[in-house]
């Protein structure tokens, strides 16, 4: 992912020209709707998509989260359950002791843990994620941002209103 925050479209040298004041104003809209397109989009569309990875993993967390506070409330041993095998493929399964637990902690690490153990883990794993997905959030909202910005600053530059020319409604009028 580039870096938006340093990006100077005027730095940029046009066939193998330095953009000056004289350069026609043509060419200068067409350098800032170069890095709209192929940066700032760029930029937001990675974002958007480390964020919907984020929110999967939240939702995995969560759905582990459930199964086992429902594990804990079950007071019949060995337990049949249902596991899910890969691609929404189940299989009847035994568990004969359900004392443990083991929990991916990432890095391909999985721990042993007890279910109050396994608990305060996914509450922090879900905390950690959540404030990772909220800091994407508010890095495409900047990106989005920046992206008005510039296309305002185009239409201007170009004469072209930015607002839509149908009329709006005015309820106080």
């Amino acid at each position: 992912m580039s870096n938006y925050y340093d990006f100077n479209p005027e730095s940029v040298e046009m066939d193998n020209e330095a953009m000056d004041s004289s350069q026609p104003i043509s060419d200068k809209v067409l350098k800032y709707e170069e890095f709209v397109n192929e940066v700032l989009k760029n930029d937001l569309k990675h974002v958007l998509e480390e964020r919907d990875k984020m929110y999967d993993e939240i939702a995995e967390y969560m759905k582990l989260q459930t199964s086992i506070e429902r594990l804990k409330t079950v007071e019949t041993r060995p337990i049949k359950e249902m596991i899910d095998v890969g691609c929404n493929f189940y299989m009847q399964a035994e568990v004969k002791s359900t004392e443990f637990i083991y929990v991916d902690v990432g890095m391909g690490l999985h721990v042993q843990l007890t279910f109050e153990e396994a608990l305060k883990f996914l509450k922090k794993k879900i905390d950690q994620l959540t404030v990772k997905s909220e800091r994407l959030t508010d890095k495409s909202v900047d990106i989005k941002a920046r992206i008005k910005l510039i296309i305002g600053a185009l239409a201007e530059l170009q004469g072209v209103s930015s607002q839509s020319s149908k009329p709006r409604y005015d309820p106080f009028s």
